[in-house]
């Protein structure tokens, strides 16, 4: 019992990332009943729910007018603008394609805060890039469809690399603003924030009844409740003990592993046919990302 004790920041992390895959399975489920601006909208009220509800419990501490407008930056390019670009691309790419796209996010970030904190990089780290990178590269090609389904698959892929250039930039906007609040705090006001921003669009854009219309359906909200509660809360809630209790760089090492909790899912779930090529490239890529973060 000890020995779980001791390493409850590693377990916490690591159910973060099974919570995110499944999450994105259950996301998928609403493909074609619901646009992915109606469900990162929705997603983003149940979670500011839930959200403002553990902070009520927790308290929010000090948060400067600087901190504020730098967390604000994050939630609009992390989630009013990435997430939407994620669940664009996941309707198009399926839960596996999406996730390892994602294994992207923290290369481009620290490639971002090479640019922005002049970090430094290790041979080590450079290494994790390019193996991440090449793990990537072999699972979309092994993945590239043929005749009528090409077109969709690309634009997915560029959704999806919008979606990681959006995150990546959001993460750094993150850092600069972390350093003077809780985590808890942080995500709160980020998702404020990008709720604000959907709804901004949709009313200038005359399109927020559109949007929220799908989401009266009790068949489909229920779905989305139950996502957004696996994922957005869940998930986040996990990835937040998983940093408290663990090592920085351990634990988002651990949360990048959605990829590989995924394959086993679609499986079991969509009964997806899964190759051994595939599986060694999500490895490939989840063990770049371990090396940029623990090198």
């Amino acid at each position: 019992m000890f020995f779980l004790y001791k390493i409850r920041g590693e377990f916490f992390a690591l159910l973060s990332a099974l919570m995110w895959a499944y999450a994105s399975i259950l996301f998928k489920g609403l493909s074609g009943k619901v646009s992915p601006i109606s469900i990162n909208l929705g997603k983003g009220i149940i979670a500011f729910i839930f959200l403002w509800v553990a902070v009520i419990l927790n308290g929010t501490g000090v948060v400067t007018g600087h901190t504020f407008l730098f967390l604000g930056l994050s939630g609009l390019l992390g989630i009013t603008l990435g997430d939407t670009f994620y669940f664009m691309a996941l309707m198009r790419l399926g839960p596996r394609l999406v996730l390892i796209l994602s294994t992207l996010i923290p290369v481009v970030a620290v490639l971002g805060s090479i640019l922005v904190f002049h970090e430094e990089m290790s041979l080590i780290r450079w290494m994790g890039v390019i193996l991440t990178l090449a793990g990537v590269a072999w699972v979309l090609w092994l993945e590239t469809p043929a005749g009528k389904h090409l077109e969709s698959w690309r634009a997915g892929i560029k959704y999806g690399i919008l979606s990681v250039a959006c995150c990546s930039s959001a993460i750094i906007f993150s850092k600069i603003a972390v350093e003077t609040t809780s985590a808890l705090t942080a995500t709160f006001i980020r998702q404020g924030w990008a709720l604000a921003g959907l709804f901004l669009l949709g009313t200038i854009g005359f399109r927020l009844k559109s949007w929220l219309s799908p989401l009266v359906k009790v068949s489909n909200l229920k779905k989305l409740l139950f996502a957004s509660f696996i994922g957005a809360f869940l998930g986040t809630w996990f990835c937040l003990l998983g940093l408290k209790y663990a090592h920085a760089s351990i634990a988002t090492t651990l949360n990048a592993t959605s990829p590989i909790f995924v394959l086993p899912l679609t499986f079991l779930i969509l009964k997806e046919k899964i190759t051994f090529q595939a599986v060694m490239g999500c490895i490939i890529a989840v063990t770049g990302v371990a090396l940029i973060f623990l090198g």
